[in-house]
C-alpha cells in the first residue's frame, strides 16, 4: 500500500457543532451537523452557505440518493426532501443495534460504514452485496468508479480500497482530523472535524478514467 501525504487545494470554513457527514449532490456540497440536528448546503467554489434543513434524529452519515438526502438515525436510515426537509421514509437499519458511522450512494448501491467494516448494500432493499474490512472502524466513506475510500476512528488518514484488485492501495495522510468524505467527480473532499472546515484534495489516479 502506498503512503501519500496530500495538501488541500481548497478550504471552506463551516459553522457546525459536530460534523457528522458530507456529500456531493451534483452541484453543491452538503454537510451534516449532529450537534444541531441539521444539514447545510454550500457552494463549493465560494463556501457561501445555501439553505439549512432540520433533520430530526440525525446521528451520522449523509448522502444524496435519487435527488433526496439520506442520513442515519438511531436504528434507521432516513430519506428527506432537499427543498423542504420533509421526511420521505424511514428504512430500518440492516444491522439493528449497530450504529451506522458513515454512508455514500454510488452506481452499485449504498456503501455503509460500521465500527468493523464497509458494506455495499442494494439501494432498494439494503441486501448485502459486498464487504470490505475496516479494522479501525469507519467515520466517513465515499466511492468513485473504481475505489471506495474511508476515514477511521483514529482520525489521521484516508484509506483507499481498489474494488478491482480487492485490496487497500493508498493511505492519504492529511492535516486536521478527517471524519467524513465525498467525491465530486474530480476531487476528494474531507470534513476536518478538528478545525471545522471542508478540504478538497487532488489525488492523482483516483478516478477510474485516469487510473
Amino acid at each position: 500500500m502506498i503512503i501519500y501525504t496530500a495538501a488541500s487545494v481548497h478550504d471552506l470554513s463551516i459553522d457546525a457543532d459536530q460534523l457528522a457527514g458530507l456529500t456531493w449532490s451534483g452541484h453543491a456540497l452538503w454537510y451534516a451537523d449532529q450537534g444541531r440536528g441539521q444539514v447545510t448546503c454550500l457552494d463549493p467554489r465560494t463556501g457561501a452557505p445555501g439553505h439549512t434543513l432540520s433533520c430530526p434524529g440525525l446521528v451520522a452519515g449523509l448522502t444524496s440518493l435519487g435527488g433526496a438526502l439520506l442520513y442515519a438515525t438511531d436504528g434507521a436510515l432516513r430519506l428527506c426532501d432537499t427543498q423542504t426537509g420533509d421526511i420521505l421514509r424511514d428504512v430500518p437499519s440492516p444491522r439493528p443495534g449497530v450504529p451506522i458511522c458513515g454512508m455514500e450512494a454510488g452506481k452499485d448501491g449504498i456503501w455503509l460504514g460500521w465500527s468493523d467494516a464497509l458494506e455495499l448494500r442494494h439501494a432498494s432493499d439494503l441486501r448485502l452485496l459486498a464487504t470490505v474490512p475496516a479494522p479501525l472502524g469507519v467515520t466517513g466513506v465515499t466511492v468513485t468508479d473504481r475505489y471506495v475510500a474511508h476515514t477511521d476512528r483514529l482520525g489521521e488518514a484516508i484509506t483507499v480500497f481498489d474494488l478491482r484488485a480487492g485490496r487497500n492501495v493508498l493511505q492519504i495522510h492529511v492535516d486536521g482530523r478527517p471524519t467524513s468524505l465525498t467525491w465530486d467527480g474530480l476531487r476528494l473532499w474531507y470534513g476536518d472535524a478538528a478545525n471545522l472546515r471542508l478540504r478538497a484534495l487532488d489525488v492523482p489516479g483516483l478516478s477510474a478514467t485516469t487510473a
